[in-house]
């Protein structure tokens, strides 16, 4: 299990002054489920992930850990295809900007 989710559940936790019981209750899990997650022994899914990232007002990308920018290496691509990849990510950003 990812790391960074397991110590995100605990901070997130202790950051709302809440139980592993409480946390479990407010997901429909047992607490030692909860503290499965915590230590890493299991991987709490996505649906829990979604309902802890609604109960500590946060997001998923935060619970995870997964910051915004986004790296794709197109090293073993060819000029034209490189050039295919730059053309489609500055038609997305043209796309979003104006949805805005």
């Amino acid at each position: 299990m990812n790391y960074n989710l397991c110590q995100q559940i605990v901070n997130k936790r202790f950051e709302f002054g809440m139980s592993q019981a409480e946390l479990a209750r407010r997901l429909d899990v047992s607490r030692s489920s909860v503290n499965a997650w915590e230590l890493g022994f299991a991987t709490p899914q996505l649906k829990h992930v979604i309902e802890m990232a609604r109960i500590f007002g946060t997001t998923v990308d935060s619970m995870l850990n997964i910051s915004e920018d986004v790296t794709i290496n197109i090293s073993e691509l060819n000029e034209e295809e490189r050039q295919v990849v730059f053309n489609l990510v500055d038609c997305l950003k043209k796309a979003h900007s104006e949805e805005k």
